[in-house]
């Protein structure tokens, strides 16, 4: 009864904006733990930015896509470099499917992996002060006025240089194993 409706087995917390507070139950391990009370606290962080904001109220949210939210909360959370990411991102260069960001509100792609794999590249490329400008313009304006005005930039060539920097990186580990299902075939 803490929240309205079921809770599936695979949702690790939930953070409510309006009540502000954090719901979860302690995991199997302490580690499992602290990222999930880590990551459902960066939402709380968020909705606060957003519901207190001077500019901002709760109409805004809806502004700010489902991958940014869940990306920024597990970069915040767990950090720039993670192996589960870069799995996901191993296998896309392999396969040739790297989204532009406007795929990324597709079920297709899975917002907590791509969304941090987003914020990676950005704070990477732009540094750490993108982080609250980006996301707080996002809610004001939406995506693409909010990358223009932070970034100087489009969602297109964003997407562009992403996408090289994905091949770029993750390229270097998975050429061999593409040369070798060409000899297969």
């Amino acid at each position: 009864n803490t929240i309205q409706g079921s809770v599936s087995v695979g949702t690790g917390g939930v953070t409510e904006g309006l009540r502000n507070r954090v719901v979860f139950p302690v995991a199997m391990t302490n580690q499992q733990t602290h990222h999930v009370l880590g990551h459902e606290l960066v939402h709380a962080f968020q909705y606060h930015m957003v519901l207190e904001g001077d500019s901002t109220n709760m109409q805004n949210l809806g502004n700010i896509p489902l991958w940014m939210t869940e990306g920024l909360a597990e970069y915040m959370s767990i950090g720039r470099v993670d192996a589960h990411t870069a799995l996901w991102m191993r296998d896309a260069v392999l396969h040739n499917d790297l989204p532009r960001l406007r795929d990324l509100n597709s079920y297709k792609y899975f917002p907590y992996r791509w969304g941090q794999a987003f914020w990676a590249f950005v704070t990477g490329a732009y540094g750490d002060g993108a982080i609250r400008s980006l996301y707080m313009n996002t809610a004001m304006y939406g995506l693409e006025p909010a990358l223009q005005l932070t970034l100087g930039t489009t969602s297109d060539s964003l997407s562009v240089a992403w996408q090289r920097s994905l091949r770029n990186y993750y390229g270097q580990w998975v050429t061999v194993g593409q040369k070798d299902d060409k000899k297969d075939k």
